[in-house]
């Protein structure tokens, strides 16, 4: 019983946070670009630049569970601590956010560089807002990890070991209504 209630625990951990990267970044391009974007364009690049940079962290946890994929001892061994990498870090988006906002804005249309950075943004933001192990804020050029957060993840991942934050699920709960008013008041 133990191991399911971990199990279902894990998965609604995974999609807490990457929904809360989403609405978050939705709520924001659509109250700015609701009346220059496309509704589509807005959930295209809510998704790819709020979300997507997860991707990452999903290959490191791939890639340690990958000699024993849906056992308990694999879900354990993935979460010693964050699998977050530099791309979640200030040179990630000056690297990779920026270059590829500028690019989406010089080859289609101009507001896409805002379309592609303000979620990338965002995301790195709610990054340092979360408690983890720690951020790095001059990797890939500094191994050195500061804690800064004060937003719980919730459920708590096996690594977490404070009682303290906000939680989670309650921005969770607060982007949901903020996306309801917004769909119901402005579409």
């Amino acid at each position: 019983m133990e191991r399911e209630k971990f199990i279902i625990a894990k998965i609604i951990f995974k999609l807490m946070n990457p929904f809360n990267h989403f609405l978050l970044s939705f709520n924001v391009l659509f109250i700015f670009f609701s009346k220059t974007a496309e509704l589509k364009e807005i959930l295209l690049f809510s998704l790819v630049f709020g979300v997507l940079v997860d991707f990452d962290g999903m290959v490191k946890a791939w890639k340690r569970r990958s000699n024993n994929r849906f056992g308990i001892k694999a879900w354990k061994k993935a979460d010693k601590g964050d699998l977050r990498s530099w791309l979640h870090e200030p040179f990630g988006f000056i690297l990779i956010g920026m270059p590829a906002a500028l690019v989406f804005a010089f080859f289609m249309k101009p507001y896409y560089f805002f379309l592609a950075i303000i979620p990338y943004a965002l995301h790195i933001i709610m990054d340092y807002l979360t408690i983890h192990d720690g951020v790095s804020p001059l990797a890939p050029f500094s191994k050195k990890r500061i804690k800064i957060g004060f937003i719980k993840p919730m459920p708590a991942p096996p690594w977490f070991k404070s009682n303290n934050g906000f939680r989670e699920n309650y921005i969770l709960i607060f982007n949901i209504l903020v996306t309801i008013f917004l769909l119901l008041f402005y579409l």
